[in-house]
């Protein structure tokens, strides 16, 4: 079986270098028309008798009607980004003398939180794998669009950091992962 997890598209808050976990902001035409033509690229899978989902979001949502169009789907919570909590709709340069943000920002075990929000290991090993797990019992191919901080939490928790960080998981805007499972395990991925 195959699980397909595609980011959404560019917004101002990632023009902006802005975490926006919670903050549910919406596509710049810039991110619409980028992913207009990765559709006509045609990187995406085929929604043909898959299982199709998104996190909910309404950057998330634009992104799904963009490459999917007005079709039948569902919205799994456990999919949406990560929450920054005080940090949300701040760069890091607002954020840089702030001593609660740089120890989470230099956290490398994932468990430290961000004030008020979540912490990475909580994220990663309480919410999104088991979401990931729950679509692999299901047994249908699924095609989810979601977040880049979910989907590196989704990679980084299935394959490690063999010789990656948890950032370098993170696809760029409208792109993502085919993630191929065999008796219930991830045997390999390719980059959409």
């Amino acid at each position: 079986m195959k699980l397909y997890f595609i980011r959404h598209g560019r917004t101002d808050a990632n023009e902006q270098g802005r975490y926006a976990g919670s903050w549910d902001v919406e596509l710049t035409e810039g991110g619409r028309e980028e992913l207009f033509r990765l559709k006509e690229s045609g990187i995406y899978p085929s929604p043909c008798g898959k299982r199709l989902a998104t996190s909910g979001m309404k950057r998330a949502e634009q992104t799904f009607g963009i490459i999917y169009g007005d079709v039948p789907h569902e919205r799994i919570d456990a999919f949406r980004e990560m929450r920054f909590g005080d940090f949300e709709g701040k760069t890091y340069y607002d954020l840089e003398n702030d001593e609660d943000f740089r120890n989470w920002l230099d956290d490398e075990t994932g468990e430290v939180f961000c004030r008020n929000g979540e912490c990475r290991k909580l994220f990663m090993e309480q919410r999104i794998i088991p979401a990931v797990y729950a679509l692999v019992a299901d047994g249908r191919d699924t095609v989810t669009v979601c977040h880049g901080g979910t989907i590196s939490a989704v990679m980084s928790g299935l394959f490690g950091y063999e010789g990656k960080s948890y950032l370098d998981y993170i696809p760029k805007s409208g792109r993502g992962y085919e993630i191929t499972f065999d008796g219930g395990k991830a045997v390999s991925f390719t980059e959409i």
